[in-house]
């Protein structure tokens, strides 16, 4: 099963493989003219046809170019089943991990402990940093809901990192 890395990274490959296809001039956007010679290229059946239904999809602001963000969002959303499974699988592997009373929350004294069994690391301190990160209302409590937010805030960022860098 794949892991929410595992999905990113096969949206990359796919945002790669896209412009490594149609991106001629190699500026990290498509042009309907580069898709149109790319599809001629390959023969397909009504290139410009094909490339309108193209733009249809992935020009979301209309401006006449795919940029990377516009395919990043095609790709993410063509991908957010398998996004939300993994997010799901994480935050259960996290419980299993954390929540020793089942009770589908991890309290700051149940993340210690299962910190002493398994890191080097200061408990005390680690596990100060993960509730001030991750228990957003304060309650001394993780919740599966503010897992689930703190891992797409991670997914978030990933993805405005890539689009700043």
């Amino acid at each position: 099963m794949a892991t929410v890395s595992d999905v990113c990274k096969k949206i990359e490959e796919d945002i790669e493989s896209m412009l490594q296809k149609y991106d001629k001039n190699g500026d990290k956007s498509l042009t309907r003219g580069e898709i149109v010679e790319s599809l001629s290229q390959i023969n397909a059946r009504n290139p410009l046809k094909t490339a309108l239904l193209i733009f249809k999809r992935l020009d979301t602001n209309r401006d006449g170019t795919i940029s990377i963000n516009e395919i990043r969002n095609n790709a993410t959303q063509l991908n957010q089943k398998n996004l939300e499974d993994a997010i799901r699988r994480e935050v259960t592997q996290i419980l299993d991990n954390h929540d020793k009373n089942g009770d589908q929350k991890i309290t700051l004294d149940e993340m210690v402990e299962s910190l002493i069994k398994t890191s080097n690391l200061d408990k005390e301190k680690t596990a100060d940093i993960y509730f001030y990160e991750i228990d957003t209302d304060k309650d001394g409590v993780l919740t599966v809901d503010e897992l689930k937010k703190v891992r797409n805030r991670l997914l978030y960022f990933n993805y405005t990192l890539k689009i700043l860098i």
